[in-house]
């Protein structure tokens, strides 16, 4: 019957394409890899004043969010956020592949904040990276605290956000024991460098094929506006079980 139906509807130029398939943008495809993944908890590393998770519930996200942020002043923004809703907690910490204490450049838009200098090119576009605050904060492995975060929400299928201005793959590196819980993810990852130092979004995606997470979906953030080249883009990977 369906084979029937979709060779009636083809003959008019169309298509029937399944709903889990049909990604219009970053917001449906996110909820459409929640619902295959049966994910219950996001982890939300690198989040700033609660914005992602703000996004999260925006869209009808009604699981548990547990955001990590380590700059203070900011924190407590993060903190205001999550007041009344019992399923969102957060942590004064930065996730890393070290635990250890470590100054962070704070920029005066602090979403940019980072463990890694602003470069030449993004200072000049964004004026916000001119000038940056070290603050000294606490870095811990999420291996080292993912029992606490099972024991405080109680949930099995967990997806890592990583937003941390070059630093996603030493939040990986320090997540390796806790990849069994965690069904997909997503990472930021700038194809032309905002930052010295930083790894190369190919080796990135490299070190997450290498343990089983495939790219499900890339979205832009921002592009060159000379050349029209993306800068940075959200990528959303999610576990293959092969």
């Amino acid at each position: 019957m369906k084979k029937l139906i979709r060779s009636v509807i083809n003959r008019f130029g169309f298509d029937l394409v399944g709903i889990k398939f049909v990604n219009r943008d970053f917001s449906e495809h996110l909820l459409n890899v929640f619902s295959a993944k049966n994910i219950d908890c996001v982890i939300d590393v690198g989040a700033n004043s609660g914005q992602y998770g703000t996004f999260l519930r925006k869209i009808g996200f009604k699981g548990h969010i547990v955001s990590f942020e380590p700059v203070k002043a900011v924190f407590v923004a993060l903190e205001s956020a999550t007041k009344g809703d019992d399923k969102w907690i957060c942590y004064n910490l930065a996730l890393g592949d070290t635990n250890e204490d470590k100054s962070i450049n704070v920029y005066r838009s602090t979403v940019w904040s980072s463990f890694l200098d602003a470069n030449a090119f993004s200072k000049n576009i964004w004026q916000s990276l001119e000038t940056a605050a070290p603050e000294i904060v606490k870095v811990v492995r999420l291996d080292d605290i993912f029992a606490e975060l099972v024991s405080r929400t109680g949930c099995l299928h967990y997806f890592l956000k990583m937003d941390t201005q070059g630093y996603d793959k030493n939040v990986f590196n320090g997540s390796l024991e806790s990849l069994t819980s965690i069904q997909a993810l997503q990472s930021e990852l700038s194809l032309i460098h905002v930052y010295s130092g930083m790894a190369s979004a190919y080796d990135v995606l490299d070190e997450f094929h290498s343990r089983n997470f495939y790219i499900s979906g890339m979205y832009p953030i921002n592009r060159e506006a000379s050349s029209l080249a993306v800068i940075e883009y959200d990528c959303v990977l999610v576990k293959r079980h092969v």
